[in-house]
This record gives structure tokens, sequence and C-alpha cells, in this order.
């Protein structure tokens, strides 16, 4: 895998929310209008997270040619705060909640739940859309239901 440039991704993300709002234009059905607005609404959380890498990225970047610099830079690239949360934590859900939080010995941690995804046509397009996001940039969003 390429390194992560979160800058790189910003424009992408804002494309693709470019693409979900003409798609929701066409919606017919309220169902799959409410799914569009929730998407734009992950995209723009997205795009928020991924301002952050950039300060994040100018920090460890700033120190790069020390020894301890150079450390921190690999070590901040080999799994970003954006990576972790919206690719390596699974599926990012834009109906049901799919994890319950669980709570053992003081440890709390997400528990997977069963799902079914919707299908593609009660979605209205917005499933190519999703899967043209996970193509690009990694980040998985399904419409589930518990």
């Amino acid at each position: 895998m390429n390194m992560f440039n979160a800058l790189n991704l910003i424009p992408t993300v804002a494309a693709f929310r470019s693409d979900v709002l003409a798609s929701r234009e066409a919606c017919k059905g309220a169902f799959a209008r409410s799914l569009h607005d929730t998407l734009l609404r992950k995209l723009d959380a997205m795009t928020v997270a991924l301002h952050d890498e950039v300060a994040s990225e100018e920090m460890f970047a700033a120190d790069r040619g020390t020894p301890d610099g150079d450390f921190l830079y690999e070590i901040y690239h080999i799994c970003t705060t954006f990576e972790r949360h919206w690719i390596k934590d699974g599926p990012i859900t834009i109906l049901d909640p799919i994890y319950e939080m669980v709570v053992i010995e003081d440890d709390c941690f997400p528990f997977p739940l069963e799902f079914t995804e919707v299908p593609a046509e009660e979605m209205e397009g917005l499933a190519e859309i999703m899967a043209m996001i996970e193509q690009e940039t990694g980040v998985r969003f399904v419409a589930a239901r518990v």
C-alpha cells in the first residue's frame, strides 16, 4: 500500500460529495434521499478528519531530518488516525448501527453485529457511488440493516 496522503484525498472526497448530491436530486423515494443525506454528512466528517490529518502530517514533517523526527514520522505513517477510524475499524454504516459497545472488566470495545445490506435498487444510485468511494479511498460505507 502506498503511503497515506490526506492532502490528495480531500479533492477526491469533495468530488464524491458532488456525485452524491447529483444522485440525491434524482431520487424518487424518501428512504433513498435519507441515505444520500447520511452519506453526505459522513463525507463532511471525512473531510474534517482529512484536514486534521494534514495538520498532523505538517507537525511530524517539520521535525524530519532528525533521528527522533524521522522515527516519529515513520511511526505516524504506519497507521494514521484517519486510516484507523475510517478504514481499519471496518465498514461505516449509513443506516443502522453495526457495532455494540461491550464492557468486560473495565475494558470497552466495539462488538460487530450481524447485518444485511440494503439492496442497490433501494438506494437509487448510491450503491455505485459507495463502491467507487471504497475503490478510490479504501473507506467502505454500507447501508446496513440489523
